[in-house]
């Protein structure tokens, strides 16, 4: 795998494939393992199906985003659906970096509000409109810039209540505890909880279910 720097100024992404994605409907099959040749975008829509990158495992929930970069070791648990966008920048196999894209965690939890720029990134891909190839990857680049600034923008939270926020949007369904937060975060619960209330104004179990909460809400729209 060949890593390359490159200017974020210089960022002209070029989109291979644009597909909606489903897998088979019994749960539990494992699909075999692969190595991403392309970056890979993915915006899951249904499923309870699991996702393995680099050893980490992500459980699927509406409104997930994936992103996966050239070498990312990846396979996957039935059953889900999602709209995925292969791309590179120049050349396919090569891991480019610059501060955008090294600051995109490789799987989060969203309110599902990116599901429209997907779904024209698609049909953008298969349209015959002349500019079409030119409109889509404007699209892409413009979605890759509000994604990184979604991240950036909670920089404000502190690290421990960054964390925290991270690991409920991703592992929301299971059961998650202050005792739990607090060793991940490497603060007592007490502190952090201190913490989380200053930074956001709610405490994690108010957060917490607020997400089930709207999670459940998309649930029953989709």
């Amino acid at each position: 795998m060949i890593a390359q720097h490159l200017p974020i100024e210089a960022m002209l992404p070029r989109i291979s494939l644009s597909r909606f994605f489903e897998t088979e409907k019994e749960p539990g099959q494992v699909s075999p393992e692969r190595t991403a040749e392309f970056y890979e975008l993915s915006f899951y829509m249904t499923g309870n199906g699991m996702i393995n990158m680099n050893g980490n495992e992500y459980r699927v929930n509406y409104g997930d985003i994936r992103f996966a970069r050239p070498g990312t070791y990846m396979c996957s648990t039935s059953y889900y659906s999602c709209y995925t966008v292969y791309f590179d920048f120049g050349q396919s196999n090569v891991l480019y970096q610059n501060q955008l894209l090294d600051g995109i965690p490789e799987y989060f939890h969203t309110d599902g509000e990116y599901r429209k720029t997907f779904e024209e990134l698609i049909r953008l891909f298969h349209s015959e409109e002349l500019i079409a190839p030119v409109k889509q990857n404007a699209l892409l680049l413009s979605l890759l810039t509000q994604l990184f600034e979604r991240v950036y923008s909670r920089k404000k939270y502190c690290t421990a209540v960054e964390t925290s926020i991270s690991y409920m949007e991703t592992h929301f369904s299971r059961d998650i505890s202050l005792d739990h937060l607090g060793k991940l975060s490497g603060y007592s619960s007490l502190h952090l909880l201190r913490l989380f209330k200053r930074d956001t104004g709610y405490t994690p179990h108010d957060f917490l279910t607020s997400l089930r909460m709207n999670a459940a809400k998309r649930m029953l729209i989709y």
